[in-house]
């Protein structure tokens, strides 16, 4: 007498360890869209500092040398249309590097003052 047996289906046991290996694989997964997601809104704040930074430095060199320039100016968080997240801070220097030129500096700041940009150029006379 022959016994033929057929098995169809799984265990419980394979069920359970399939399951199991499926969460762990969404869970890694979830954690790459995360960091994902984090690594674009970072990238967005530094390009929005960026242009922010160099849109300001250009002002600066439009209106050239001045010896009178005030020393610093900052435009505060929200002062800054279409910007409200950051904050713009412009820094002169007459006499640097040399004598006779003078050094505009822009730092453009953003999460409380977590995170920053600097952008700067010399002018001459």
């Amino acid at each position: 007498m022959s016994h033929v047996t057929n098995h169809r289906g799984l265990t419980l046991l394979e069920a359970v360890i399939a399951m199991a290996l499926f969460f762990i694989a969404v869970l890694a997964f979830s954690g790459v869209a995360v960091t994902a997601s984090k690594g674009a809104a970072a990238s967005k704040h530094l390009t929005t500092a960026t242009t922010l930074a160099q849109s300001k430095l250009e002002q600066v060199r439009s209106a050239g040398y001045d010896p009178a320039a005030a020393r610093e100016t900052t435009e505060a968080y929200g002062t800054i249309p279409g910007s409200d997240l950051y904050q713009r801070v412009v820094r002169m220097e007459t006499g640097r590097p040399v004598p006779g030129l003078q050094t505009a500096t822009v730092t453009v700041w953003w999460a409380d003052d977590r995170h920053s940009v600097t952008v700067s150029t010399i002018l001459a006379p």
